[in-house]
């Protein structure tokens, strides 16, 4: 704003807003207070409005490192968590990436406010340092640390997951898995692996769900794992313990819990490489630049007399703009700037993926981290820290991670309501099929006369188990589980 005039208009085009009730608009101090309703109106239209009037209001965009996410709905959740701080304008969480994009007015916010709203949520963020730079060396570490937990517990679950293999097949070949091993009934030994195999794989999934449930009153795709594996879990386990008659259901809970982590682990793989690949362009910047003083400022060599004086070696980030840098060959340009002095060939790979050397001499642009390859060259420094052309290829490959398609953001919010949907038409389900076992084995019988393949299936609770049969307790417990876990 230039003159009283302009908050003026600011604040006719603020009060126009439906909900807004009062606005006062100081120009001396560049300040606006505005009360409105908050069911009617946003500080995002607010802002906007602003904007459409032709001023820029003070806003802030940070990104924020979240662990402990699971799933698109632990991202919806810190969306959520993040939106209800008051002065926050937008909040994009990316679960791929474990990153969020928080827009907010500074006056109103903070860093601090946001941290604690998404521990609030049952979240970790990785909080920023003094200089508000991200700890990079912290969150690396951390991000190695769980690569090898996971695959660690991978490896277990392969080792405890394997055995059943045999009793999927005897399911097939009658007579393969023995009445005894050393002694014990194979019954005991499944239910022994299958333990095992909650408690350590399982335990991430329950975990999750437990954290999901208690901290943000949803459920997640954890709790779809949780619930599956743990029904057929408890129930194959009163089985074994004698206090119900039915079959087992180890080897689908361990296959199950295996080939999912196993996803889990590959993912985490798969960010870490991501993770890795920017990490290892940002290495490629030189340390230290060699800073020399000229008699006369290169920026004025119109007569030619300008020449090298003293050098010193500094630190890359003491580096400014219109410092005078010497390069040797084979080493690299510290930051973009102007050739002012000397003739050399310049290997410009990692920016333009030319493998040939272009030659440099007064008056040509290079980049910094780019190689000199011979000859001596003066460089005046233009850009330097976070405007440098590496710096800034880094942050937009992490805009890119961090930006979520309308159609992504639209699959993060059905999901919110996809996992608790699963749930009651399960239970729905199981509950039909234990009250009217009736109407429904009839209607299940007709798909099996229609479709020979699905004679099996459709025979219901009588052609599961031959001329036995089986219970519908256990019936309705496969189906509950089935239905969630599919």
């Amino acid at each position: 704003m230039s003159c009283a005039t302009c908050s003026g208009t600011v604040e006719e085009a603020v009060d126009d807003l439906e909900g807004v009730e009062a606005v006062d608009v100081n120009f001396a101090t560049d300040e606006g207070t505005v009360e409105y309703d908050p069911d009617e109106s946003s500080l995002t239209e607010i802002y906007a409005t602003i904007e459409d009037a032709g001023y820029d209001p003070d806003r802030t965009q940070t990104t924020v490192e979240i662990a402990g996410m699971s799933c698109s709905t632990c991202a919806q959740t810190n969306e959520d968590a993040i939106e209800e701080i008051p002065g926050v304008l937008s909040a994009t969480v990316n679960y791929a990436t474990e990153e969020g994009t928080v827009e907010f007015n500074p006056q109103d916010t903070s860093l601090s406010a946001i941290y604690d709203a998404i521990e609030d949520a049952g979240f970790e963020p990785e909080r920023a340092g003094d200089d508000g730079d991200a700890l990079t060396e912290q969150r690396e570490s951390a991000i190695q640390r769980e690569l090898r937990t996971k695959r660690k517990w991978t490896i277990v679950g392969s080792l405890l997951t394997a055995p059943f293999v045999l009793v999927m097949i005897d399911m097939f070949v009658p007579g393969v898995l023995p009445e005894t091993i050393l002694g014990v009934d194979p019954d005991w030994i499944e239910f022994v692996l299958a333990t095992a195999l909650m408690a350590t794989l399982g335990k991430h999934f329950i975990a999750g769900a437990y954290t999901s449930l208690v901290n943000n009153h949803q459920a997640n795709m954890d709790t779809l794992v949780s619930v599956g594996t743990t029904t057929g879990y408890v129930y194959s386990t009163a089985v074994v313990l004698g206090a119900i008659e039915g079959g087992l259901y180890f080897e689908a809970v361990a296959f199950i819990l295996w080939f999912i982590y196993l996803g889990v682990w590959l993912e985490a793989r798969s960010k870490a490489r991501a993770s890795s690949a920017l990490r290892e362009l940002l290495e490629m910047q030189a340390e230290e630049a060699t800073v020399v003083e000229w008699e006369t400022s290169p920026a004025s060599r119109a007569d030619g007399d300008a020449v090298p004086g003293d050098e010193m070696v500094v630190p890359l980030e003491t580096v400014e703009p219109g410092d005078v840098m010497k390069v040797r060959p084979g080493e690299k340009v510290p930051t973009d700037g102007v050739v002012v002095d000397g003739q050399s060939a310049v290997d410009e790979s990692m920016v333009t993926g030319e493998s040939v050397p272009v030659e440099k001499g007064e008056g040509d642009e290079v980049v910094g981290s780019t190689i000199n390859e011979n000859g001596v060259l003066y460089v005046e420094a233009t850009n330097v820290g976070e405007e440098t052309a590496i710096q800034q290829i880094v942050e937009r490959v992490k805009e890119a991670q961090a930006r979520q398609p309308d159609v992504q953001r639209l699959v993060d919010r059905v999901s919110a309501y996809f996992v608790p949907a699963v749930i009651v038409n399960a239970v729905f389900w199981s509950v039909m099929w234990a009250l009217e076992p009736g109407v429904l084995f009839a209607v299940s019988d007709a798909l099996g006369s229609i479709i020979p393949l699905l004679e099996p299936v459709g025979g219901g609770p009588a052609a599961a188990a031959g001329p036995e049969g089986v219970s519908l307790l256990e019936f309705s417990v496969i189906v509950l589980a089935s239905a969630i876990l599919i």
